[in-house]
């Protein structure tokens, strides 16, 4: 234990007390304490708790093995672990690990039954401040109140006002004497106290041990060093906030100059900029003087530092000899000893007496070793060469690096500084490898196999858009920082415009050309931005990037590369726009930006006949709208979704432009779906040579460059960037930092802060102002504190307006308000602003405050991004958000508080506009950070690396590792891997890879291996191959992740139902942050009560939550708290993917009762309505009276069909209901099926099912389509044997003849079962479905077919055995016959008997029907032949072939085709010994046989291609060799018939129709032929026809190159076209 940090004691009992070290002080002498400085983890014999410093998962991990060495962002990593409620603890109630976290709590509960209070105050507290704030400020409350129910010296009185203080609202007597009993309950309250002052006297250091748990890891000292450098995060609130700031510090500027050229180049005064650093970066740096270089270390530098502690040069010698022989020893294992066997050796050997050297040697262990070894290898060539060898193999390259001098690897404590220390400037500098990144996906070498298999996981930024690779922020002149009581301010001023005497003067509109003009309304002439982005954007292709502010204008240019795309399209002489040959994408990040400019296109676009629709979630196009619509307005994740189906490929592959708006959002957790959308949109325009134009636009960032490569855009002639002075209204901002460490208390600061800013805004300075909050209830809190206490202060007159007017007109107005909360404030001229008020009373304030009667306006973020607003000052009152993903309140994401500042100045009254963001001290530099550009953005591609890989593998442009390789060069994490390798944890074992083609591998090889392992895709590790499976199709298309496939994959059993299903939808990755916070667990008790499917987990697990929120929304129940709300829309907006995916794998398994319970799943979250209430909810306009009255009544749905109106009323006793009713019923989706069932073999049926629809068609419940599933079961319902989906259009099942015919094949086994059941279900209306069962008593299967005919051993047969030389002439190059023709041979040749020979295609039948026609024209009479063959095309190859070679056989023969014109088919038949004709043609000719005599002299017909007989025309076939046949008995002529086929399954059938015997039936297997045949097979499922198409073209490529690259390659198409 002797090592052990001091731990919390807050895990024990109350009577510990007794046993503490200082209890017992009159037992040991001690010491005086002032006198002794002690070491911060010594230990003090006190029981410690072990509470959250023991790790099941890490148990036994010190035996094992050393930790791994540190990333970069391992620091964070570890805190965040910390921090973040686990999967497992999130149910772990109020005390769970998560407010270990909380600072300032005085009290937490010792045992069960305080814990259990101490509870219930806390329910009751946020119940009281209204559920809508963390788990910080509700804690920090419940300790506050517990702190002023436990003061004995207050009154009573005197502790209501101050808890009515804290909750903000006034208790009850009732409710307060209820908190004073609860109080009156906590027994160990005082007990804390004890332990805090023990704390106290164990030092400082051990403090923060005590309050945040730490889990100190002794083990890992190099490896925490190595990340020092790296920390991430703005300084410890500890430090004092006095000196952060050091004004034109010199020491701080070569850090400093991050800031875009554009303002660096003409700023004078730059040293008067405010340098705000992350000090604890700068000081860890700093601090640790043991960090040797590897230059300072020579063959005796051990020695020196021993000498330092002993003279005598004996000891010297013996001490340097074995503590090297210690540093690099060797356990049993033949692993190097872990670092903590070294240091008690080395302490050992040194006496404990220089703990100095040892922690020096112990933190350079493997420099010293291996730079020892080296230096005493100076002179010998040879063995320096095996040192080095030796330092590679052991993983040391960087120490190897540094003794060659490389300047880049500096000791890895600021390593990683260098490398993390982004500003443009370094990016200019580094732009020639910019440029390198576009040429190097083709400079790869390809092949390369996989070094290491990665943790994905770790490469994620745990940080998500929070991550801030940036140490220091450079503030501009002027800046200044004030301090006050709790807080600190810090000011920046507005930048100022300036002027460039080079910058052209504004283009008016007036230039365009004539067609372009009217895009542009009443706008006389373009902005700045617009002016400088024209030529790039209206009279050139190339790609571009625009990085402005908010607000500036950037929409216009997006505007204007539309017009130039659409001026390409545009018939100049007719004017005329060719709607249909192109497509415009602009992707927006938020559905309210869609909705925007949707609006803002459609207007300008209307004079053009352009089509401007939404693509959201919300708002689904069908094929036919997206075809009719030229340009589509969607979110990134739309856009994604579409682009990874290869069924929509025919209208993307008509795209031409895609201007994606708030590309910064790459930094945003939603990043690597932007990424994945660029980069696939340049691999395919690489791939099929259609120019696609990418048009990024963004706010200010300080690397654009990255983003300009990325894009691929041309950094001379598409990159533009201007800094905030471009703003129409620049914003002067003021940051300020809350320096309270209780949560409670920082709330309150808030609202001060707020009330301050108010006055002096409004009061002072006459300006409007907006304060942005982040819940509905705070905006009604808010807005009252204000008022109160401007009324408390008497200053409520500066606030509201003085004139009578506005007054009398706000009295007025709040009369005929709803909302209760805007009613009170609203005469003080006070107004609130969110989604949950009535679309009157938001447009009621709307109007007030542009007219100016409404001074402050306490609003969501609603109003940022749907209504545009703008007022002088904006606040950002708090920048923590609820996000139900994580599961936590989270800091707002950047693209929201921009949105929210763009709000701010209002550019016809203003000449600046001004932004304050209130936020915590600890968020400052964020902040400051990201509104001065300089927070570099980075790629999250890594959290989704494996889930974009399958979407990428299930399209079908990746099949390789290779690929693989070559698409991460075309991602944005790519541009910044090569970048900023240290930040990206690509090791030093990657130095000589220059385009990181090593990395590449490995990331794609450990992303594969994750996929594999969740079964959805194949992936062969030797080749690379790489090949989708339907289950890697369902993740792709429904947007779910690998882990969350492998959960269902695991658990998705034949035998589940409905209760284990909802239980597998609430296991779903998507949830795994969402906990369950204490003041829910109320709640979710009584709603576990009230929702119908029995939920097996209890409330205490996240698993219960999610579940019985699902149950909750389909049963419309009413849900209170901010959070619960979040969680229950998040929950169900991903509900309709998820249950849609579980309802596919339950398909593609074949699982019957899985899918149809998975189905009506779907259905019951989409309509919110269980299978036991009335279908007719479905239907919008039935009355809440009629669903009563039905669901009353028993009776069954199916007879609701057969009422008529005036039985209807009668049975529902609503006598005036019964037609409504009656119409709704005959509008409910009806299919009527019917189906016929024919064998074809003993192991196949075809069906025929015949469907009609028995309804009427409504366009506003139907649409233009109703979908369906065709699923048919066996006899036990246990198994799917086939399914599809039907698609029911509008115009076919209203048309006369409405029946759909649907043909089929399903197996069937032996023994025969004794039905099978077909279901028709519908994919949207519960109750819609139709059951049929197929009986098979009276189906009779085909015989059992004999077995092909063995082809035998036999040698060729000589030509010469044809024993005729003008015969043998026929064959002049050939000496034997094949085997086919050898086996066949005696009965064709040699006797008249009938023959059938099959066998497959190439295998020489037209030598054997030569054989017969041979035998034939031997003979003396001069009778004739006829060959048909089923196809013209095979007719005239034969004439051509036979011309040639027969003509000339047994005297010369005449050969002729039929032309199907009777009277020249007539000659031609008298002229001919060999006859070819088709079927139809000798049809013609053989009917009249009677009168013909050349027919009757026909006595050898030869039928090619006789199992053409079942296919189309087969009839005339048919007809024709019966005929033949009739002839030949009749006429006793002796007519032969020799059938040719390809291999049958029935082929005696045949043979015995033809006249053939048993021994002349050669029926060979398909197998038989010359040439052996391979077959590959892939499907495709995709309905729509040109897409499929074109999805079957890259395989078709691949297909080629892997079979026959060298050889010529023949490839059939469906049509002409293709």
């Amino acid at each position: 234990m002797a090592n052990q940090p001091k731990g919390g004691a807050s895990g024990g009992d109350a009577n510990l007390g007794q046993y503490k070290y200082a209890a017992m002080s009159n037992l040991v002498l001690q010491a005086d304490r002032r006198f002794v400085s002690r070491r911060g983890d010594e230990t003090t014999g006190d029981p410690e708790s072990l509470a959250g410093r023991i790790n099941l998962g890490e148990m036994g991990s010190r035996t094992a093995r050393e930790t791994a060495p540190a990333r970069p962002v391992q620091e964070q990593a570890r805190k965040r672990k910390r921090t973040e409620p686990v999967q497992s603890s999130r149910a772990a109630g109020v005390l769970s690990q998560a407010d270990l976290n909380i600072e300032g709590l005085r009290y937490r509960p010792r045992t069960s039954a305080t814990t259990d209070v101490y509870n219930l105050i806390s329910t009751q507290v946020a119940r009281k401040m209204g559920g809508d704030y963390g788990l910080a400020i509700t804690a920090s409350a419940t300790d506050s109140i517990l702190e002023y129910l436990k003061d004995d010296n207050m009154k009573d009185f005197d502790k209501k006002k101050e808890i009515d203080d804290i909750l903000g609202v006034s208790l009850t007597s009732q409710e307060m004497n209820q908190l004073v009993n609860l109080g009156k309950k906590i027994t160990d309250y005082d007990a804390q106290d004890e332990d805090e002052a023990m704390e106290e006297e164990a030092g400082e250091g051990a403090d923060i041990d005590e309050r945040q748990g730490v889990a100190v890891d002794f083990g890992s000292e190099d490896e925490e060093d190595e990340g020092k450098g790296q920390t991430y995060e703005v300084r410890d609130e500890d430090d004092e906030s006095e000196d952060e700031i050091q004004v034109g510090d010199q020491e701080y500027l070569p850090e400093a100059d991050a800031q875009p050229p554009a303002v660096a180049e003409n700023e004078d005064d730059e040293d008067d900029g405010m340098v705000i650093e992350n000090r604890n970066q700068r000081s860890r740096t700093q601090q640790d003087p043991d960090v040797i270089s590897a230059h300072e270390i020579d063959a005796y530098w051990l020695q020196r530092q021993v000498g330092l502690l002993y003279e005598d040069a004996h000891t010297q010698t013996e001490k340097t000899r074995e503590a090297e022989e210690m540093m690099s020893a060797i356990d049993e294992t033949g692993e190097s000893k872990t670092l903590r066997e070294v240091e008690n050796d080395l302490m050992e050997l040194f006496d404990y007496e220089h703990p100095e050297l040892v922690g020096k040697l112990v933190k350079n262990r493997d420099k010293i070793v291996w730079v020892l070894r080296w230096q005493r290898t100076a002179d010998d060539e040879q063995a320096r060469l095996a040192v080095e060898k030796d330092i590679v193999n052991a993983g040391h390259a960087s120490i190897l690096k540094e003794l060659r001098g490389r300047t880049d690897a500096v000791p890895s404590e600021t390593a990683p500084k260098l490398k993390v220390k982004l500003d443009p400037m370094e990016l200019d500098a580094k732009a020639p490898v910019a440029e390198e990144t576009k040429a190097a996906p083709e400079g790869l070498i390809g092949g390369l196999k996989p070094r290491r298999t990665l943790n994905v996981e770790d490469l994620k930024f745990d940080q998500g858009n929070h991550l801030m690779t940036n140490q220091n922020v450079k503030l501009p002149s002027g800046s200044t920082k004030r301090t006050f009581k709790g807080y600190e301010e810090i000011h920046v001023p507005a930048p100022k415009r300036k002027a460039d005497p080079s910058e052209a003067p504004l283009k008016p509109t007036s230039d365009l050309p004539a067609w372009a003009q009217p895009g542009f309304g009443s706008s006389k002439t373009l902005n700045r931005i617009q002016t400088k982005c024209f030529p790039a954007a209206f009279e050139d292709d190339g790609n571009m990037l625009i990085c402005a502010p908010t607000g500036s204008g950037k929409t216009i240019v997006a505007m204007l590369t539309m017009l130039r795309e659409i001026g390409k399209h545009r018939n100049p002489q007719t004017g005329e726009i060719d709607l249909d040959s192109f497509k415009i994408i602009y992707i927006a990040p938020l559905k309210a930006l869609v909705q925007e400019q949707v609006g803002n296109f459609g207007k300008r676009l209307e004079a053009y006949g352009i089509t401007v629709a939404e693509l959201t979630g919300d708002r689904q196009l069908t094929k036919q709208q997206i075809a009719e619509t030229q340009v589509i307005v969607t979110t990134p994740e739309k856009w994604d979704v579409i682009t990874r189906k290869a069924t929509d490929t025919s209208y993307t592959s008509l795209v031409r432009l895609i201007c994606i708006d708030e590309i910064h959002l790459l930094h945003d957790d939603r990043g690597p779906v932007l990424e994945s959308i660029v980069s696939r949109t340049i691999r395919r325009q690489e791939q099929t040579g259609d120019a696609v134009r990418l048009v990024g636009l963004s706010a200010t960032l300080p690397n654009y460059r990255d983003v300009a490569t990325f894009l691929r855009v041309d950094p001379q002639n598409g990159l533009f960037h201007f800094d905030g002075s471009f703003r129409p209204c620049p914003l002067k901002q003021e940051f300020v930092g809350v320096s309270d460490k209780k949560a409670i208390k920082q709330l309150k600061i808030m609202n001060d802060v707020c009330y301050s800013k108010t006055l002096e805004q409004v009061g002072q300075n006459k300006q409007q102002m907006l304060i942005f909050v982040h819940s509905r209830k705070e905006t009604a809190k808010t807005a009252r504190y204000i008022r109160d206490k401007a009324l408390e202060n008497e200053t409520i007159g500066q606030i509201l307006r003085t004139d009578g007017a506005t007054r009398e007109i706000l009295k007025d107005e709040a009369d005929s308000i709803a909302n209760a909360d805007l009613k009170d404030v609203l005469p003080y001229g006070f107004g609130i602003h969110h989604a949950g008020m009535t679309r009157a009373d938001r447009t009621t304030v709307e109007d007030l405050f542009s007219d100016g009667h409404i001074q402050v306006l306490v609003c969501t973020a609603t109003l940022a991004w749907g209504v545009n607003l703008p007022a002088h000052t904006v606040i950002i009152k708090g920048t923590q958000v609820y996000s139900p993903e994580k599961g936590s309140w989270v800091e707002l994401s950047p693209q929201d508080v921009l949105q929210m500042l763009g709000r701010a100045g209002r550019p016809q009254y203003d000449t600046y506009g001004e932004g304050i963001i209130i936020t915590t001290q600890t968020e400052l530099q964020y902040y400051l950070s990201l509104l001065n550009q300089q927070l570099p953005i980075e790629s999250q591609l890594a959290s989704r690396l494996a889930d974009n890989l399958n979407a990428e593998i299930v399209l079908g442009s990746i099949r390789t590792r290779d690929e693989g390789v070559e698409w991460l060069g075309y991602t944005y994490l790519f541009v910044r891997m090569l970048q900023s390798r240290t930040l990206y944890g690509v090791g030093a074992d990657y130095d000589d890879d220059e385009h990181l083609e090593q990395r590449r591998v490995d990331l794609i090889h450990s992303a594969a291996v994750q996929l594999e392992a969740a079964s959805l895709v194949k992936y062969d590790k030797k080749t690379g191959r790489l090949q989708s499976t339907e289950l890697g199709r369902i993740a792709s298309h429904y947007y779910i992740t690998h882990s969350s496939m492998l959960t269902y994959n695991r658990n998705i059993q034949p035998s589940i139902g409905p209760i284990e299903l909802f239980r597998i939808f609430s296991l779903s990755e998507e949830f795994k942050y969402i906990p369950v916070r204490q003041d829910e667990k109320l709640e979710l008790a009584k709603l576990v009560g009230r929702v119908p499917i029995p939920v097996k987990e209890t409330i205490d697990e996240p698993q219960c939550k999610i579940n019985v929120l699902l149950q909750a929304y389909v049963s419309r129940l009413k849900l209170e708290g901010l959070a619960l709300m979040a969680d229950l829309v998040y929950v169900t907006q991903s509900a309709g993917r998820i249950l849609r995916a579980i309802f596919e794998i339950a398909l593609k398994k074949g699982w019957s009762g899985v899918a149809m319970d998975a189905l009506s799943l779907c259905k019951m979250a989409e309509k919110r309505m269980w299978p036991t209430m009335t279908p007719l909810r479905q239907f919008p306009e039935c009355s809440p009276e009629i669903i009563k009255k039905v669901e009353r009544i028993d009776v069954a749905w199916q007879q609701y069909f057969d009422l008529d109106p005036p039985r209807m009323g009668e049975l529902l006793g609503m006598p005036r209901q019964g037609r409504p009713v009656c119409n709704m019923v005959a509008r409910f989706p009806r299919l009527d099926i019917q189906a016929q069932v024919q064998p074809i073999t003993r192991t196949m049926l075809r069906v025929e099912l015949t469907l009609t629809p028995k309804f009427e068609w409504d366009d506003n419940l139907h649409g233009r389509a109703e979908g369906w599933w065709i699923i048919v079961e066996d006899c036990d319902g246990e198994q799917i044997l086939f399914h599809d989906q039907f698609l029911l259009r509008k115009e076919y099942a209203t048309a006369e003849m409405n029946e759909h015919l649907v043909e089929f094949t399903v197996p069937v086994t032996e023994p025969m079962p004794p039905n099978y059941f077909i279901t028709v279900v519908s994919d949207r209306w519960m109750h819609a479905e139709s059951k049929l069962a197929l009986s098979f008593q009276k189906l009779i299967l085909p015989e059992k077919f004999p077995a092909h005919t063995p082809l035998l051993e036999l040698q060729p047969l000589p030509v010469a055995a044809l024993k005729r030389q003008d015969f043998v002439d026929v064959y002049p190059k050939w000496e034997t016959f094949n085997r086919v023709q050898s086996q066949t041979f005696n009965h064709l040749y040699q006797s008249d008997e009938n023959v059938l020979v099959c066998c497959s295609t190439g295998g020489g039948k037209t030598v054997c029907a030569e054989f017969a026609l041979l035998r034939h024209f031997a003979k003396a009479n001069a009778s004739k032949a006829v060959y048909i063959a089923p196809l013209q095309e095979q007719i005239d190859a034969r004439l051509k072939d036979w011309s040639i070679r027969l003509a000339e056989v047994a005297g010369g023969k005449q050969i002729v085709k039929l032309v199907g014109e009777t009277a020249a088919d007539l000659k031609l038949l008298e002229q001919g010994d060999l006859i070819l004709a088709t079927p139809a043609q000798w049809d013609m000719m053989s009917r009249q046989w009677q009168r013909r005599k050349n027919v009757q002299n026909v006595k050898l017909v030869v039928a090619d291609d006789l199992h053409m007989l079942g296919g189309h025309n087969g009839h005339v076939y048919e007809t024709v060799i019966s005929r033949a046949q009739a002839i030949g008995v009749q006429l006793e002529n002796g007519l032969r018939i020799v059938g040719l086929s390809v291999s049958l399954s029935n082929a005696r059938d045949l043979g015995e129709w033809i006249g053939a015997t048993k021994q002349t039936i050669y029926n060979f297997s398909p197998a038989v032929r010359p040439i052996p045949l391979s077959l590959h097979l892939q499907s495709f499922s995709i309905p729509h026809f040109p897409s499929l198409m074109l999805a079957m073209t890259k395989p078709t490529y691949q297909a080629i190159l892997q079979h026959a690259p060298e050889k010529p390659t023949m490839v059939f198409v469906p049509s002409r076209k293709q």
